[in-house]
């Protein structure tokens, strides 16, 4: 009986840890499920970890939204133009407006804008005095600068070769060979530059005329105690005493009260400055003898020529001898329809023959010598003119 006892005490015993191992083999295939668990907490985070780029691209396209307004604000930024300032001796009806405005428009459509140029006519600049307005030009205190080329002789007299008594034999072709296309013409841009100014173009202001209240001249005796105004030039004074006139320098902005007054009997000037003047209107007489030819320098100053670029100074030059030839062109035109104009209002007009001429360069031929060891002869020579000797 014992026996049986303790076989059965042996029996339970081995089911008991029979059981013992089957509970912790079903405990050891539950702790895979334990470890998965964390892996369920990735996958439902996972959605959260794939939003990170949509908040991504919202800040991505901001900051290209940004730098695209950067840079329009940077493109729409306007440029600062730099103002200059152009002093021009006529008024506004006067034809070197052409000159004056069509640079203008050039240099400011080429420019794109970066120049602007206010055109001051009358000399404004220089209180109307053309002496002053040509010393503003050279000491800079002025930008731009259209002057008759023999208003710059009270800085450079050599210029006077321009303005020597019948220099030209045949008129404008002689001009457009010597002058306007020739060796001449590159040599009174030298002595220009060399004073400190720069010549961008050369432009015309025409052959001068006399016109007074007396009587008709037709003989150098007919300008015989004339009170005549000249401009300021030396070459001047000295070529109307030899015709016995008495001349007289004064600013032309004062020369239409002068004549209408009576202070002084005439003036001589190109056609269009005597029109843009309004000197008909108070003058009697005119006589066409072409005795001194005229031209006109469209310049910049030595301080803004220096302060251009290289690229600014083509477009600058270019810009001006456009301008200039137009200029040229439309004066031309003008001569004859002036004339008719100024019959038409009553102005008496005598046009000397070439003997008739002949008779003047006579008188004054001896200021060619006087100005011979002033100009020299290699400038003469630029403009076809030799001396005999």
């Amino acid at each position: 009986m014992k026996k049986i006892l303790a076989l059965l005490l042996s029996l339970a015993m081995i089911f008991s840890l029979a059981a013992g191992c089957s509970s912790e083999k079903k405990d050891t295939a539950k702790e895979p499920e334990a470890t998965e668990a964390p892996a369920e907490s990735e996958a439902t985070e996972a959605p959260e970890e794939a939003e990170e780029p949509e908040d991504a691209e919202p800040a991505e396209g901001e900051a290209e939204a940004e730098a695209e307004g950067e840079a329009e604000d940077e493109a729409e930024e306007p440029v600062e133009a730099v103002t200059l300032k152009m002093n021009v001796t006529t008024g506004e009806t006067s034809v070197w407006q052409v000159a004056a405005n069509t640079f203008k428009e050039l240099v400011e459509e080429r420019t794109n804008g970066r120049y602007k140029i206010d055109i001051y006519p009358n000399e404004q600049l220089s209180s109307g005095d053309m002496t002053k307005g040509v010393e503003m030009l050279f000491t800079g205190v002025t930008d731009l600068d259209i002057h008759s080329v023999m208003n710059m002789t009270t800085v450079e007299e050599k210029l006077s070769v321009m303005t020597m008594p019948w220099l030209f034999p045949n008129g404008y072709d002689s001009v457009d060979e010597y002058l306007l296309h020739g060796e001449g013409g590159e040599a009174l841009k030298d002595l220009i530059r060399s004073k400190g100014a720069e010549p961008l173009a050369l432009g015309e202001n025409g052959f001068r005329q006399i016109t007074n209240n007396v009587r008709p001249i037709v003989t150098p005796d007919d300008m015989k105690g004339l009170k005549i105004r000249i401009p300021s030039n030396n070459m001047y004074i000295s070529l109307f005493q030899k015709l016995g006139a008495d001349p007289s320098s004064m600013a032309f902005s004062e020369v239409f009260s002068a004549l209408q007054q009576g202070t002084i009997d005439g003036q001589e000037n190109p056609y269009d400055t005597i029109r843009s003047g309004a000197i008909q209107e108070v003058q009697k007489y005119m006589t066409i003898w072409n005795y001194s030819y005229d031209a006109i320098a469209l310049s910049a100053s030595g301080k803004v020529w220096d302060s251009l670029s290289d690229e600014d100074k083509e477009i600058f030059t270019a810009a001006a001898e456009e301008a200039c030839a137009k200029e040229v062109e439309e004066s031309r035109k003008m001569d004859s329809e002036i004339i008719q104009q100024f019959k038409d209002e009553g102005l008496e007009i005598t046009e000397l023959t070439p003997e008739q001429i002949a008779v003047f360069q006579e008188a004054v031929a001896p200021l060619y010598d006087e100005y011979r060891d002033i100009i020299g002869d290699d400038l003469f020579a630029a403009f076809g003119y030799t001396f005999a000797d």
